[in-house]
């Protein structure tokens, strides 16, 4: 039993020898020509050719020694191969491909025409896993492919050339230098699975690639020499080492299609020497960087030669660059919405960089751009575009927002700028060359609908460098900025200067590693158009820049808040209040002067040169806003205002505009007139007296309606010259212009000097209007009283029969008058004079007629409408005032059979309507001014002895008062009218002759006699001060009308009266009326 046993186990141990000799040296698979089915086999190679074909089930292939290591005799010997028209092999179920003994160096391989099918398994091996040459409908499902050694990645893990098609689905390979490459006109074609290593085409290659992720430590997309990469929904990364996507050559081509995702690399999308890379959703995310001193710049997009370009047309987000966008030597970026967001770096970091002749960068859709350094640099003749409709786009920079430098073009709209330090620069490069005349070029900025904040920085820096020891040139260019409806909010508008970065360039001035030095001329052109500018300016003086503000164009200037020295400390305050520039074009545009606590400001235009030709030019609606503080005759040094100085030429006309606040300083009246008031502009070389103007002629002070005018001294002045002592210009005589703010004397006028013997400020015109305005309104009130007592007058004398004296009266009238309001005072203490035009139509009806047995009494209504105009006297400037006047009469009448009579009035009206004057138009707006009146007639007809004649003695008492609301004048004037009210007590006499005609119709002829008393109306009104109202007296009135029944239903009356004053204050005038009575 026991021999039996050990003879057993002697065989066992013999078979397993000898099937471990096997396994270590499998057989080899050749089919020519046929076709072989196997399963489950292990195979040191599998090889098809001459229309053969292998179909096999879960093999393994091992390789062999000899034919692992024949690649160092410089052959390539696969483990698998097609070779051969209609030659197939297709390995299903998890197939292994891996080396035993040693390592497998290539793995699948077909040419000239195999074709080679593997789903499911494992590739391994440490060169190549599968080269397809000249071979199409190759496909690779779910399969690994990945290194034999774990520290030697494989040179490639799927290969296509000469026209081969391949489809990799759920494909897996790692550890690779290159995953996919596709050459010479073949195609790969990939669906999901995850890629270590690049994904190359080149030499018209083309990988379609649909899901998936790429993993490489260089470039994870790659297209060369006319590759082209199709792509939908990937992921690609780097390992914070290399490139996301990069185009090289001409027709070399990426497509990215649906949402593209980049993170954890250096540099996002490159596109160089013709190629070109089209995106749609993209996102790059860059780590946080560690290292801030680190060498290497995180970039996002870079383009680079004259036909290379990235489109970007969807939503494109930068995540944490140092570089978002960089274009040079002529290539192109072309962007749709996109959202660059920059990290933290001791260097300069910059979102948008261009450089170099034709390059360019277009932001067409909604653009964010924040936390970088630098927002947007163009340079060296280069273009960045902002071309985006109305979508609202940000630039928010920690140092500099745009920048242009040599060349550099920006064009943007529909922004809103921010940064911490300047919001625009200019900076031109002088390069010149031995025997070559200096080369440069200028640059250029245009913005439309912007919107810039810099706090507290400088809206505009402006500078030129130079290679040290170059000479100035003449006429250096460095830049233009055209504003379209935008605006700048700076602490400084403009200077002179170069931001540069120290810790990037070591405290050397470094420009293409050559060491240079700022140079102070050169010239800048600053266009605005319908835009705010605010912040003042400072430039060099060697410098030339020019303003052209146009169409509504605001230049706000500000005393800086923030504005510090080279050590840090604030500059004094003379050089933070002073703003300068060389020329200043102004067409319908305002320079405004903003008010500041105790500080003003002055704004220098010129240079002063001999050879400057005209400096300030003012076309259309120019104006300019000053602040000041009034003292009059203080000297030159001690005056608070803010002021114009042009150290030159200047045309045109500009309306001047004075915040002029108080001042308790005594006023020095005997000073010469060529030194009161402020000086507020001074030109050193050509003007005129009419080329500044306040506003309207005039202006007024804190509510007082004294008037101030702007007079010029000057060469040919006809105010005569300016005084010397008062030229603040640095070289001084006698021959520049002074326009000073003064005020206007009683006795004098805007036009002409100050009266030197009066000391009475001039009121505006319109205060005259204010003045008479009371007395002009009781002579109308007055007049309608009048006139409804002639017509209760008319039904007293009505001859009809007794029975038709029950009927109903409605009678209509017209009337007016004419007259002359004079005063005793005279203008020299503010009496004035008016001449009045008056007008009214008059409705009424008896509304109840009741007869006694010795009396008859009489009710009614009679409403008027009345049109009152007055223009004051003895005043310059004076305007035509028009009222219009509402109102409604109740009147009642009792008449006695001994005609005695009793004749009552009470009335209530509305007057509405505009105070002017000639020079602005209207001033102040009458709403809701309300009149109330009652009269009170008695009177008594005698007969004396001729038919039809009568005497008839009256007596009047009539109260009138006015009630107004403040009147808030167009000269800040703010009036209060007091309310005032007039007495009047009239006494006279009638004669009247009546006469019937055969046809029982009666006309009556009267004349009369009356003495005006008023009283009760020498009240004042209040205008920064009382003024009193002088009272109208007395007057003597006399007239002539007639009464005439036209039918038995109709009569007649009309009367004309003539009014004279019988002392210098009064009023003089005519007044006529005409209308009809009807009976039904």
């Amino acid at each position: 039993m026991y021999k039996k046993f050990l003879l057993s186990s002697i065989a066992t141990a013999a078979m397993m020898l000898f099937n471990i000799q096997i396994n270590a040296h499998a057989e080899s698979l050749e089919v020519s020509g046929s076709k072989k089915e196997v399963s489950d086999g292990t195979y040191e190679t599998l090889h098809t050719l001459k229309d053969g074909q292998i179909f096999g089930n879960h093999l393994t292939v091992i390789g062999n020694k000899e034919t692992n290591i024949n690649f160092l005799h410089g052959s390539k010997n696969y483990v698998v191969i097609a070779e051969g028209s209609n030659s197939t092999i297709e390995l299903l179920n998890g197939s292994i491909i891996k080396g035993i003994d040693s390592a497998i160096r290539f793995g699948l391989e077909t040419k000239n025409g195999g074709t080679i099918k593997m789903t499911g398994g494992s590739i391994t091996v440490s060169n190549t896993g599968a080269e397809f040459i000249d071979s199409k409908g190759n496909k690779l499902d779910s399969i690994t492919i990945s290194s034999d050694k774990n520290d030697a990645p494989l040179v490639v893990g799927v290969a296509a050339h000469d026209s081969s098609q391949v489809t990799l689905e759920n494909v897996k390979i790692t550890q690779a230098r290159t995953a996919i490459i596709a050459t010479n006109d073949s195609k790969i074609t990939i669906s999901k699975g995850s890629f270590d290593g690049t994904v190359a085409s080149q030499n018209h290659g083309t990988i379609k690639m649909t899901g998936g992720k790429i993993t490489s430590k260089k470039t994870a997309l790659s297209a060369n020499t006319g590759g082209h990469i199709d792509t939908t929904n990937v992921f690609l990364t780097t390992n914070g080492k290399g490139s996301g996507a990069i185009a090289h050559g001409t027709d070399s081509t990426i497509k990215l299609h649906g949402n593209t995702e980049i993170n954890n690399t250096l540099d996002g999308l490159g596109a160089f020497s013709g190629g070109k890379i089209i995106s749609e959703n993209l996102t790059i995310s860059f780590n946080k960087a560690i290292d801030q001193n680190s060498e290497e710049d995180r970039s996002g997009v870079s383009v680079t030669g004259s036909s290379s370009i990235i489109e970007l047309t969807g939503k494109t987000i930068i995540k944490n660059v140092d570089e978002g966008f960089y274009v040079d030597d002529g290539g192109k970026i072309i962007s749709g919405d996109l959202t660059m967001i920059g990290d933290e770096s001791k260097k300069m970091t910059v979102g948008v960089n261009v450089a170099e002749l034709g390059s360019l960068i277009e932001l067409n859709g909604k653009t964010t751009i924040q936390n970088f350094d630098m927002g947007l640099t163009a340079g060296n003749n280069s273009t960045i575009k902002m071309i985006n409709g109305n979508v609202e786009n940000e630039i928010k920079a920690k140092t500099m927002a745009l920048s242009v430098i040599s060349g550099g073009h920006i064009d943007l709209t529909n922004v809103s700028v921010a940064a911490e330090i300047s919001g625009l620069q200019f900076i031109d490069f002088l390069e010149t060359k031995p025997n070559d005349p200096p080369k440069h070029q200028s640059n250029e900025i245009n913005l439309t609908n912007a919107d810039i904040h810099i706090d507290n920085g400088t809206g505009i820096l402006i500078g030129a460098i130079a290679k040290k020891s170059t000479e100035d040139i003449q006429n250096l260019s460095i830049g233009t900025l055209n504003l379209n409806n935008s605006e700048i909010h700076t602490d400084v508008l403009l200077d002179d200067g170069i931001f540069w970065n120290k810790t990037s360039w070591n405290d050397k001035i470094v420009w293409n590693d050559k060491e240079v030095e700022e140079i102070s001329n050169g010239n800048f052109t600053l266009n605005a158009d319908h835009s705010t500018l605010e912040g003042r300016a400072n430039i060099a003086q060697e410098r030339n820049v020019r303003f052209d503000l146009k169409n509504n164009t605001k230049w706000t200037l500000k005393i800086s808040n923030n504005e510090k020295d080279a050590d840090g400390n604030l500059l004094d305050i003379a050089q933070r209040s002073r703003s300068d520039i060389s020329t200043l074009n102004l067409d319908n545009s305002s320079i405004i002067f903003n008010k500041q606590e105790d500080h003003y400001q002055t704004l220098h235009i010129g240079s002063g040169k001999p050879d400057t030709q005209t400096v300030y030019t003012a076309v259309n609606n120019a104006k300019i806003y000053f602040n000041a503080k009034w003292n009059d005759g203080a000297a030159i040094a001690n005056q608070k205002t803010d002021r114009l100085l042009i150290n030159g030429n200047i045309s045109g006309n500009t309306s001047v505009y004075v915040n002029l606040e108080k001042n308790n300083v005594k006023a020095n009246t005997s000073a010469a007139p060529n030194v009161r008031g402020l000086s507020l502009i001074q030109v050193s070389g050509k003007a005129t007296e009419s080329s500044f103007k306040l506003v309207n002629g005039y202006m007024t002070i804190d509510g007082s309606p004294d008037m101030y005018t702007l007079r010029a001294y000057g060469p040919e002045s006809s105010q005569g010259k300016a005084n010397i002592e008062q030229n603040l210009f640095d070289k001084k005589n006698e021959n520049f212009w002074d326009f000073r703010l003064q005020p206007v004397l009683l006795g004098s006028n805007p036009d002409s000097n100050p009266d030197p013997n009066s000391n009475m400020y001039t009121p505006v015109p319109q205060t005259a209007s204010y003045l008479v305005m009371p007395n002009v309104l009781f002579y109308t009130g007055l007049t309608d009283i009048a006139k409804q007592n002639a017509l209760l007058a008319d039904m007293r004398t009505s001859v009809l029969r007794k029975e038709e004296d029950k009927q109903t009266n409605f009678f209509l009238y017209t009337y007016g008058n004419t007259g002359t309001l004079a005063s005793e005072r005279g203008p020299l203490k503010y009496g004035y004079g008016a001449d009045i035009r008056y007008a009214a139509l008059q409705a009424g009806i008896t509304l109840m007629e009741n007869e006694g047995q010795n009396t008859t009494t009489r009710f009614g209504l009679v409403s008027s409408y009345g049109q009152l105009s007055f223009t004051p006297k003895d005043i310059a400037d004076a305007g035509k005032s028009i009222l219009d006047k509402w109102s409604l009469t109740a009147y009642g009448n009792i008449h006695h059979n001994n005609s005695l009579y009793i004749d009552t009035l009470l009335s209530y009206g509305m007057i509405k309507g505009n105070i002017t004057n000639a020079l602005i138009g209207e001033t102040a707006k009458l709403n809701d001014t309300k009149m109330l009146s009652i009269s009170t007639t008695v009177g008594k007809e005698f007969a004396i002895g001729m038919e039809g004649l009568t005497f008839e003695p009256q007596a009047q008492l009539a109260y009138q008062h006015l009630i107004f609301k403040t009147i808030h004048d167009a000269d800040n004037l703010i009036i209060d009218m007091k309310n005032p009210s007039q007495w009047l007590f009239r006494v006279g006499g009638c004669l009247t002759q009546t006469i019937s005609t055969k046809t029982n119709r009666a006309v009556s002829f009267y004349g009369k006699v009356n003495l005006l008393k008023t009283f009760g109306d020498d009240s004042s009104i209040h205008i920064g001060r009382d003024f009193d109202l002088e009272p109208t007296d007395t007057s003597l009135e006399g007239g002539i009308g007639i009464n005439a029944q036209l039918s038995r239903n109709l009569s007649l009356h009309g009367d004309v009266n003539y009014q004279q004053k019988l002392q210098k204050t009064g009023i003089s005038g005519a007044s006529f009326s005409g209308g009809l009575r009807y009976q039904f």
